[in-house]
């Protein structure tokens, strides 16, 4: 993938290699992650714009990957402490991730959860 995509991802793991040192588990699946590079306490839709600017330009090779068995999804973790604090991704944003594959996957949680 990070040939065929030339980037390199934020974290890569092979299937078979240890989970943890002390599990015992091993992985059941290749990973390549991707992260922003943008502060933790950013705005979602700030990181999912970073994302998109590296990502749209392979869209071609990320489509490929698709067609030959991959999966890919954008997993966003959301977190505040504050009580009413709200996720806003604009249309726009929506229309950009459309052109790529995978779902959006929200994890929603208070920071005291981390």
């Amino acid at each position: 993938m990070t040939r065929l995509l030339t980037l390199e991802p934020s974290q890569a793991f092979e299937v078979g290699e240890p989970v943890g040192w002390r599990s015992g588990t091993v992985r059941p699946v290749s990973l390549w992650l991707l992260s922003s590079d943008l502060p933790p306490g950013g705005e979602l839709a700030d990181h999912l714009h970073w994302l998109l600017d590296r990502l749209e330009p392979k869209a071609d090779a990320v489509w490929q990957l698709i067609s030959e068995g991959y999966v890919a999804d954008w997993f966003c973790l959301a977190a505040s402490h504050a009580t009413e604090h709200a996720i806003e991704l604009d249309r726009p944003l929506l229309r950009r991730l459309l052109t790529l594959p995978g779902d959006l996957l929200l994890d929603v949680m208070s920071d005291d959860e981390q």
